[in-house]
Order: structure tokens, then sequence, then C-alpha cells
């Protein structure tokens, strides 16, 4: 999914002139916050589903893994592991 823009690029004006269109191209919204990110600027987050035991991953901003806001997402249905 591509995005506009980088909300996190905005935020720091030396990131921004340095934002790709390829970087956009394969940004996405974040599932947690719903802001538009940039590639550089999404990291990855694992969880083990509690009823099947299977695990699954999704891309979030980097400012949604660093204050642990991911951990509150559907928490009463994911284990985290990351």
């Amino acid at each position: 999914m591509s995005v506009k823009y980088c909300y996190i690029c905005q935020q720091q004006p030396f990131a921004a002139s340095q934002t790709t269109p390829e970087a956009l191209t394969e940004g996405e919204i974040c599932p947690i916050c719903y802001q538009p990110t940039c590639r550089q600027h999404l990291t990855t987050v694992r969880w083990r589903w509690r009823d099947s035991g299977a695990t699954d991953a999704a891309l979030v901003c980097r400012d949604c893994q660093r204050t642990y806001a991911h951990r509150n997402w559907d928490a009463f249905n994911r284990d985290w592991i990351t």
C-alpha cells in the first residue's frame, strides 16, 4: 500500500528531505495509531494467537513499537513475542 507522506518524517525536518519515493510506495498505515508511515519507519512485531498457537507478524510504526503501544492491540487474543 502506498502512502502520500510519512508522519514521522514530517516531525523530523532533516528526515523529510531524505524520504525516497520508494519508501513511500512501500509504506503503510500503522494498524495501531492509523498514521501513514514510510517503509523506513516501519518495524515488525510478532505475536502468537492464543486460540490456535500460530505465530503471526505485522508492520507497525517505530513510535508504536518503541512505546509498546502495540501490546494493547487486541491483547485478549494475542500473546506478544516482540
